[in-house]
């Protein structure tokens, strides 16, 4: 899930676990996904996104699934682990919560 950088944006990389999750989900799911996470490419303007205690982000994706990602040095954005809300809730802990 990789465009070419221009002047505002950045490379948005997805883990493979991460993507083979997000190629398990039902079609509108896995639109409604990749859609937010391009969102990413101009980091600035991303909805509903948040810097955990520990660097890692999180955003929200439409009150069902959550991504956690990093920003890379030279701005790439690296996709760690998308799953559900409540999975994330259960895990926050290990991404700084």
């Amino acid at each position: 899930m990789q465009r070419s950088s221009t002047e505002s944006s950045v490379n948005v990389n997805i883990e493979k676990r991460a993507l083979q999750y997000i190629n398990s989900l039902p079609e509108k799911d896995r639109r409604l996904i990749k859609t937010h996470l391009l969102k990413l490419e101009d980091p600035h303007t991303a909805p509903d996104v948040e810097l955990l205690k520990n660097g890692h982000c999180r955003m929200h994706i439409a009150h069902s699934y959550t991504a956690f990602f990093d920003v890379a040095p030279g701005g790439s954005i690296n996709i760690l682990a998308v799953m559900t809300i409540e999975e994330a809730h259960k895990r926050y802990k290990r991404f700084g919560r």
